[in-house]
């Protein structure tokens, strides 16, 4: 056993981390070879059936559950994995992760550098071929091979940026800013993880969240990009957003009871004047537009 860990750990480089809270059910007779790599977060399950065998460089990540059944046999640099990490069309985030359980049947043979993915269920008696990319689930008695075949599609990217920098899920108007403006990619930022309520808001697709904004490089970079930036959450202003964007000259547009500066660069407007804030919005991109 490695770490308590009741697997046999056979060769040499195993790297082993279980997260306190970590739930882990192993079975007898379970082989990991050399260069295997198992991960389980503080509040993860991973349930491994009897005589479970994974060769060299297997590796397996588990945020969420991960379940295996007996008898099954993992090739040389399977990886498994029950998360994502969260991205729109501009960035990746390092910590904001999705995730979905994953289920292997027992009686499986998984190929060589076979990829598994969140949210599959493998079925029993399954054979996987070397290489193949899991993202769909398998059902009993099958066998998988891989296809050669690429597909590969554009990332969209709007012609025009908008910058919300907020600690606050309330951000004045935006439902309506969102749909009166599709040409316009919003883009909301917060130093922490978001509530639920500003999350749903990703039903737009020109919403693009980032959680977890703490650094100065990432929100300048997001400014720069940015045609504008609204002022419009409640609460604090963050780390001096406003200011960093009169500084670059960014147009700035504000209502007028969450307006956390005042200058004459920036346009504001009551909480019932949103259409006048989109007309403003449409004229200043124009005119960026004409270079007046």
């Amino acid at each position: 056993m490695y770490l308590n860990v009741p697997i046999n750990f056979k060769g040499n480089y195993h790297h082993i981390e279980i997260s306190e809270g970590a739930q882990l059910q192993i079975g007898h007779g379970v082989v990991m070879r050399s260069f295997t790599s198992l991960e389980v977060s503080t509040e993860g399950t991973l349930v491994i059936g009897d005589r479970v065998f994974f060769n060299d460089h297997c590796s397996i990540r588990c945020l969420d559950k991960i379940t295996i059944g007996h008898d099954t046999m993992f090739g040389d640099g399977v990886r498994i994995f029950d998360f994502n990490h969260k991205f729109n069309n501009y960035n990746v985030f390092k910590t904001s992760m999705s995730s979905s359980p994953i289920h292997i049947g027992r009686d499986c043979w998984i190929g060589a550098n076979t990829v598994i993915l969140k949210g599959v269920t493998i079925g029993d008696n399954v054979v996987i071929g070397a290489n193949c990319l899991i993202y769909q689930d398998i059902p009993d008695n099958s066998i998988v091979t891989h296809s050669e075949q690429l597909n590969i599609k554009p990332r969209y990217v709007a012609k025009y940026h908008a910058f919300v920098y907020t600690y606050s899920d309330q951000l004045e108007g935006l439902e309506y800013l969102l749909s009166s403006l599709p040409e316009v990619d919003f883009h909301i930022a917060a130093p922490t993880n978001v509530s639920d309520y500003l999350r749903g808001f990703e039903r737009f697709s020109n919403f693009q969240l980032y959680e977890y904004c703490q650094t100065r490089e990432v929100s300048d970079r997001i400014l720069e990009m940015s045609d504008f930036y609204l002022d419009i959450n409640q609460w604090d202003e963050v780390d001096d957003i406003v200011g960093r964007a009169l500084e670059r000259g960014k147009p700035i547009f504000a209502f007028e009871n969450v307006a956390h500066r005042t200058s004459e660069k920036i346009q504001v407007f009551g909480l019932d004047d949103k259409n006048k804030m989109v007309a403003a919005i449409r004229r200043q991109l124009e005119k960026d537009e004409n270079g007046d």
